[in-house]
């Protein structure tokens, strides 16, 4: 028998941090503020872009990620997925997909700064892609982080899973570059 049925406790740290909720599926309260939706937008669009640049230049990004570039399209598809389902679930999509669209331009755009005209030299390319897989290390850390912090367990187990990925990654552009700094010193 239910005794309490009061409605939840929101802290004042919550009240604060401009706090959007909703019953989830389950019944549990959601509780997801504006800065940790931006925060998943912009693991989306680390996905998203890596997608489209995988796309537009998959020959040497073959030769950057190896084995491993077989994986890009399938994950960022599952990533993009995930994350947005979990913003539906907590009513916050309104703040998730302009925060996707303007942070995809904007990643964009830093890749097209520092690679320019180069997408076919591989150490250019490789050298952008480890600044990109870096962030996008960080960026899954952080919402990896809060939804810990939040015992919002899906949350944190698809977060986990993306820096997972992106480490993989990171270990091969290692291997990549150790390979092209080997073939350009010869």
């Amino acid at each position: 028998m239910l005794t309490n049925l009061s409605a939840p406790t929101i802290p004042n740290s919550a009240k604060k941090s401009s706090f959007l909720c909703q019953f989830g599926h389950n019944g549990i309260l959601l509780l997801m503020n504006e800065k940790i939706t931006k925060k998943i937008g912009e693991a989306c669009a680390f996905a998203q872009v890596l997608d489209t640049t995988y796309s537009a230049n998959q020959s040497v990004m073959l030769t950057l990620l190896g084995d491993q570039a077989s994986t890009v399209a399938k994950t960022a598809a599952a990533q993009v997925t995930a994350l947005q389902a979990i913003c539906d679930e907590a009513g916050t999509t309104g703040v998730l997909l302009p925060k996707v669209d303007k942070t995809a331009v904007k990643i964009t755009g830093m890749g097209e700064a520092y690679v320019g005209d180069d997408w076919d030299d591989a150490a250019e390319v490789l050298e952008w892609l480890s600044f990109f897989v870096g962030g996008a290390i960080v960026h899954w850390q952080l919402i990896a982080g809060a939804g810990t912090a939040m015992g919002h367990t899906s949350l944190a187990r698809v977060a986990d899973a993306g820096v997972e990925y992106y480490e993989g990654l990171m270990t091969q552009l290692k291997v990549a570059a150790t390979q092209i700094g080997t073939q350009r010193a010869g």
